[in-house]
């Protein structure tokens, strides 16, 4: 009696000991004799029935594993165990499961990605269009006032021609008739000369030989910028003249993109508004040639203006000890009264970085495009660093 207490006692304790390095789920190959120590001179304390699932706490005994069943602990021969094939079924089941759990969340969070990219792609497109559709009703509105303005000096080009041609009609009936009444009368009498009322500066009819004559007159063109230096830039450049660094925020992927037509060479300045004008700070210079589209970046957060110079012929001199720059062929200064708004917006789906498209081009009148929405300003204003 003593040895089965010690035998229970060390049971139990290798139970604990075991119980979590060797514990796994077993079926039965056969019918299983559950008996209450490791060994056939043990009792049979309860059967196991073929295909039954029990836990074993522990193989160490020899031919004898450990198992429980049920409520009851006991050993069993391990060579009648084997694998449970349910639950590695169901372990791999559950292991594809959550990979398939893994894979469609990937996914979703792909599409909502595309999605997202979609939608600001579009945002975007939207905008590019709308500011293309306003700067076309700007030019057909410039076109049209510009016609408008052309048929009317063409009219009054046409009303003043007809009234000139119907004066000279009147003029000429005149004539006739006082030819008609002087050859009815017969006269013998030699019309008068008509002497001429406007001076001759220098000529005489009298032709005296002692009277002073005055020399011919020689007039040329003065060209006024002749001493300046003529300068070259490349597109992007910032004019020496100005002696001016550009700001930066490289943090900002933004742009103001100009396109420059044709007819002129242009430079850009661009001015961030202060609370009042004399807190207007310059923060770029750009020169861009002809035919040529530039990308001004990495524009600094803030509300903006510009002033544009239109021309050929760039030149600069020192003028009242400082330096200056101008255009000396069609040249046409401007200050653009709309505003370019450069603050970046935070919505739920991240930042808006805002970028802005711009043409230029000198008219066949030599107006700027959108001339309706600028105000002119004179070289030296444009050449003011300050606003």
């Amino acid at each position: 009696m003593k040895s089965i207490f010690t035998f229970i006692l060390l049971l139990v304790i290798t139970f604990s000991a075991h119980a979590q390095s060797d514990g796994q789920y077993l079926m039965s190959s056969n019918k299983l004799e559950v008996r209450s120590g490791p060994g056939l001179n043990f009792n049979t304390i309860a059967e196991v029935p073929q295909g039954t699932q029990v836990y074993v706490m522990s193989s160490n005994y020899g031919d004898w594993s450990a198992i429980q069943f049920k409520k009851m602990n006991g050993f069993v021969l391990t060579n009648l165990l084997t694998e449970d094939s349910r639950i590695a079924d169901a372990e791999r089941a559950a292991q594809e499961a959550a990979a398939k759990r893994e894979a469609a969340k990937a996914a979703a969070k792909a599409a909502i990605a595309q999605a997202e990219a979609a939608k600001r792609a579009a945002e975007e497109a939207a905008r590019r269009a709308i500011a293309d559709a306003e700067r076309l009703q700007r030019e057909a509105e410039a076109s049209a006032a510009k016609a408008i303005a052309d048929a009317d000096a063409a009219k009054r080009s046409q009303d003043a021609a007809a009234r000139r041609a119907l004066a000279d009609t009147e003029e000429t009936r005149k004539a006739l008739e006082e030819a008609n009444r002087r050859a009815a009368k017969g006269s013998s009498v030699a019309s008068n000369p008509i002497e001429s009322t406007t001076p001759s500066y220098g000529s005489s009819s009298s032709k005296r030989a002692n009277s002073p004559k005055a020399a011919s007159m020689s007039v040329t063109r003065e060209d006024k910028y002749s001493s300046w230096e003529k300068k070259t830039y490349k597109s992007g450049a910032t004019p020496k003249s100005f002696n001016f660094k550009g700001k930066f925020d490289y943090k900002l992927d933004n742009y103001l993109k100009i396109k420059v037509g044709k007819n002129t060479e242009v430079v850009v300045k661009l001015y961030k508004m202060g609370q009042t004008e004399k807190q207007d700070e310059l923060v770029r210079i750009t020169y861009i040639n002809t035919n040529t589209t530039q990308f001004i970046r990495n524009i600094p957060e803030g509300e903006y203006y510009l002033k544009i110079a239109y021309g050929r012929d760039w030149r600069e001199n020192i003028v009242d000890g400082k330096r200056v720059g101008t255009f000396t062929k069609n040249a046409l200064y401007e200050k653009g009264v709309q505003v370019l708004d450069y603050n970046t917006v935070k919505t739920s789906k991240g930042i808006n970085v805002p970028s802005y498209n711009l043409s230029l081009d000198l008219l066949p009148n030599g107006s700027g495009y959108g001339n309706e929405d600028q105000d002119n300003i004179s070289p030296n204003e444009f050449n003011d660093l300050k606003g």
